[in-house]
């Protein structure tokens, strides 16, 4: 019985993944990325589909502290005029939702509220990503954690749809 118990426990992270990648009609979501990210966390393989999503909510929000403070830190260096205004729009952004601890928000089953924020993000990780891209001849230094924020967004948005 507690065999079976553990078994469904990890069935939920790789069910999870495996139908938010097979539902993306973008084909932008990364099974694998889903898999490792949720899968990180011990807590992931002991919780509901609740659970789960309070989990990608957490990494969600530790990444946006991230990004936030990783942007922050690039704005010291000397750089070339474009790249810092398309960086201190991130940062606008970035700082803004990372305030938001949106805990109270999910654990309150106010999953409406969810969505928008989440998909706000979403919104705003694909902005900030093309406005830096945009400066022809540079190197976006955003975009590995952009997508990392896009993917995480990505997962709590569909757990909440689900919910």
């Amino acid at each position: 019985m507690i065999l079976q118990s553990v078994r469904s426990a990890n069935d939920i992270v790789q069910d999870t993944c495996k139908k938010f990648a097979t539902e993306d009609k973008s084909k932008r979501f990364d099974f694998d990325f889903c898999m490792k990210s949720l899968g990180s966390d011990p807590e992931s393989h002991e919780v509901d589909l609740e659970g789960l999503g309070l989990i990608g909510l957490k990494l969600l929000q530790a990444n946006l502290t991230g990004i936030t403070e990783y942007t922050k830190q690039l704005l010291k260096q000397k750089l070339d005029s474009r790249l810092h205004e398309a960086l201190s729009s991130c940062l606008g952004f970035y700082s803004a939702v990372e305030g938001e601890d949106m805990t109270p928000v999910y654990k309150a089953k106010r999953y409406f509220d969810m969505n928008i924020w989440v998909s706000g993000v979403i919104t705003q990780e694909d902005n900030c990503d093309t406005q830096v891209s945009m400066k022809k001849g540079m190197v976006p230094p955003l975009t590995k954690r952009n997508a990392d924020i896009y993917q995480l967004a990505c997962i709590v948005v569909g757990i909440v749809s689900i919910l």
